[in-house]
C-alpha cells in the first residue's frame, strides 16, 4: 500500500530530526519520496510503501514527535491503478 502524509515539521527539532535520520535511528525505508513547499519549507509531503495500515501506523508513530501538524494521511495508488479504477466505473 501506498500512503501520503503532509506534515508540518516542528522547527524546534529539525536538528534532532536531522542527526536520527542521517545514524539511521529513524528508519526511513518505507519512505519512496519526500518533498517540501516552496513557499512553506516547513510542510513535508512524502510517500510511504507498506504492507498494510497497521504496518504505516507503525513505521510512521516514531516521526509524529518531530512534526508539528499532521494535516494528512491518505492511501494513494499509481497513475496505472488509478486508470484502471476510473475505466471500472465506466
Amino acid at each position: 500500500m501506498l500512503f501520503l502524509a503532509k506534515v508540518r515539521i516542528d522547527e524546534k527539532k529539525i536538528v534532532e530530526l536531522g542527526k536520527k535520520l542521517e545514524t539511521g535511528e529513524l528508519d526511513k525505508s518505507n519512505i519512496q519520496m519526500t518533498h517540501c513547499l516552496k513557499d512553506d519549507p516547513a510542510v513535508g509531503i512524502s510517500i510511504w510503501e507498506v504492507e498494510d495500515s497497521e504496518i504505516f501506523e507503525e513505521k510512521f508513530a516514531p516521526f509524529k514527535e518531530y512534526y508539528e501538524e499532521i494535516y494528512e494521511i491518505s492511501p494513494v495508488v499509481l497513475p496505472e491503478e488509478s486508470m484502471k479504477m476510473l475505466m471500472n466505473k465506466i
